[in-house]
């Protein structure tokens, strides 16, 4: 199945999407039968550098391969394991690297590099040099532009951006990308592992001109099977815990390129029939990760951040947690029983953001022709609960800082997850496999979400099939096209979804109504939603004008129902009854306001707006709509 292919119904996650990939090329890189070094060998002083290890025609996909600084200033190694490592030199001085690199013949060699950096420093910097599979989804970022003298981030951004690629096959650029200061391309498809490099050249707003090189190892790999549930190229992973007793299972039965049947129980099971009690240790056994730093910040966040031990009781009825730098969005899976995450939701330091692939999201095109829009967030205290960083900056976070939207995004697809197999539930397993399992469940309507459609409906019939255009893409009628912003209004505000996703599917009701609610009970965080008219960059923020808006929805008289028959049947150890009355009550948002002036719900009209930290960056680094209304999981 297409990665991509994992929206809708259950139906439709029940179906392959078809089709399988090869790797051919006649650009072909001449063959040496000796490990070599290329890459970054004459660095400057705060340089985004890449060492490139290949040995002759050997795959290095195959390959088991190390890393290790031998000396100089401690550097960040975020893929020590992966024929390229990348990292900044933020010292000037001695610096030297060994790789040791055993081939799929079972051959190790070894190498060493070493050099002094330079005194320059290096202004403009692309992140990430990086291993693609061919066919795998790969993206260049520039960071934002730095004064030469102090290194401080200056005001304004780099303009005349010009990317090129200098060798190896050719990889064209997605011209659908409207970013300059990215380059995002499918790795090409090559007969044997290729480096390509690249080269951009950025005006600074000091009127110069710097440049930059990049590098990306393209790998190649065998055929998929023609029934492969995953007909897109996935990254390579690994289980967290390389000695866990299903990591044969774990590699092979989640999110691999030949994933072709669905594994049994006796593979893969859920987390919750091994273990009524999980453990972080156990849930992490349980973790395959694209990059080892992810699994840490995952358990890291289990351990700060989930007090009431909500995620370990929830987390009982997933096979496996998969957290890869190519996720997006983040999903849950029937076939494999496991939820996927995108990393973008894990990351603490600059240099692990790098490595996360930054395409956007397919559906971020989806209902654009319509005339309204529907922006969400979480709140807390008035004000966003989670901060926005924009990309091109060098920031890093805490796990406190990621906690708003991982928290709600785990509640959001453990929901699923308990939908379908409940942990009250395990006793009426009787299918060799999960996948049997579900689709015994889907064909006998017994998910939760079932029996919530069928106890409270939904009404709005005009929702729902402008949620096929918004969050499927389907094509929107004339009629939905000349909908305006208070026709939404009439259609939602009296029925009894919890957002407008509820619309898309009645897992995403139930899956909705549940991470709203946990959210507020446990954090304090509420989310709000609004309609209001499309963005329109010519007009600004005003463009945004509130039509009609509420914060806390899910204690609204007409909602609290369906919130209530989701929260004793997803997470029966809870006292429902308590966890609404501790619910603030639901606020209505002022109309004719933007969006944004809109967060603080106790400001007076006459007063002048209190500035976050956030709403004094430059416009240009402000939160952009998008991330009110885009969909960050299914």
């Amino acid at each position: 199945m297409n990665k991509y292919c994992v929206v809708g119904t259950l139906a439709l996650l029940l179906q392959g999407c078809g089709g399988s990939s090869g790797s051919s090329s006649t650009n072909i890189e001449p063959v040496t039968q000796e490990l070599i070094v290329r890459g970054d060998l004459s660095p400057s002083n705060e340089q985004s550098v890449a060492l490139v290890a290949s040995f002759g025609g050997d795959s290095s996909d195959l390959a088991t391969i190390k890393w290790t600084q031998i000396s100089g200033p401690s550097v960040e190694l975020l893929s020590d394991d992966t024929a390229v490592i990348a990292f900044d030199l933020e010292t000037a001085g001695d610096y030297e690297f060994s790789v040791s690199y055993t081939t799929s013949a079972n051959q190790t060699h070894t190498k060493s590099v070493s050099y002094t950096t330079s005194e320059a420093t290096k202004i403009l910097n692309v992140r990430r040099d990086q291993v693609a599979r061919a066919g795998s989804r790969v993206s260049l970022k520039l960071s934002a532009p730095r004064d030469p003298q102090t290194g401080d981030v200056v005001d304004g951004s780099y303009t005349n951006v010009v990317w090129s690629q200098t060798t190896g096959a050719t990889a064209t650029l997605d011209a659908s990308n409207t970013n300059a200061l990215t380059a995002i391309f499918t790795a090409p498809a090559v007969a044997t592992d290729q480096l390509l490099s690249f080269s951009v050249s950025a005006l600074h707003p000091n009127g110069d001109t710097y440049t930059d090189n990049a590098y990306v190892l393209v790998q190649s790999i065998a055929s998929f099977p023609t029934d492969a549930y995953f007909d897109e190229t996935v990254s390579k992973i690994k289980p967290y815990n390389a000695t866990t007793a299903r990591a044969n299972a774990l590699r092979d039965c989640v999110y691999s390129n030949y994933f072709a049947s669905p594994c049994s129980f006796n593979q893969l099971n859920l987390l919750g029939q091994d273990h009524t009690s999980p453990t972080v240790d156990d849930i992490m056994d349980r973790v395959i990760v694209s990059h080892q730093w992810m699994g840490d910040n995952f358990r890291a966040f289990l351990e700060n951040e989930d007090a009431n031990g909500d995620f370990k009781k929830l987390l009982r009825s997933v096979s496996a947690i998969v957290i890869s730098y190519d996720i997006r969005p983040s999903f849950y899976w029937a076939i494999s029983g496991a939820i996927y995450l995108d990393a973008e939701n894990l990351w603490l330091t600059p240099a692990q953001r790098d490595v996360i692939d930054v395409a956007p999201d397919y559906r971020s095109d989806f209902g654009s022709d319509l005339q309204y829009i529907m922006p969400w967030r979480y709140v807390k205290d008035n004000d966003y609960a989670g901060s926005y960083y924009p990309k091109d900056l060098r920031i890093s976070r805490s796990t406190a800082d990621i906690m708003p939207d991982l928290a709600s995004l785990l509640y959001h697809e453990l929901a699923h997850a308990n939908d379908y197999i409940a942990v009250t539930t395990y006793g009426q397993i009787t299918e060799s496999s999960i996948l049997a399992e579900i689709n015994k469940r889907y064909n006998a309507q017994t998910f939760i979400s079932d029996q919530l459609t069928a106890a409270y409906p939904k009404q709005s019939g005009e929702m729902a099939s402008l949620a096929q255009v918004n969050f499927h893409g389907a094509t929107a009628s004339s009629t939905q096209k000349s909908y305006l912003p208070q026709d939404i209004v009439g259609f939602y505000a009296t029925d009894t979804a919890a957002m407008e996703y509820g619309y898309s599917s009645q897992f995403e009701d139930a899956a909705t109504l549940f991470d709203a609610t946990m959210m507020s009970a446990r954090y304090g965080i509420e989310r709000d939603e609004a309609v209001t008219p499309p963005y329109d960059s010519d007009v600004g923020d005003d463009s945004l004008m509130i039509a009609w808006g509420q914060r806390g929805r899910v204690k609204a008289a007409h909602v609290e129902p369906r919130v209530k028959y989701v929260l004793e049947r997803i997470m029966p150890s809870l006292d429902a009854d308590a966890i609404l009355a501790s619910l603030p009550d639901v606020r209505q948002m002022p109309t004719d306001v933007n969006w944004y002036d809109a967060v603080d719900l106790d400001a007076s009209p006459q007063a002048p707006k209190v500035q976050s930290a956030r709403s004094l960056l430059p416009p240009a680094r402000r939160r952009p709509i998008a991330l009110d209304i885009k969909q960050r999981y299914k």
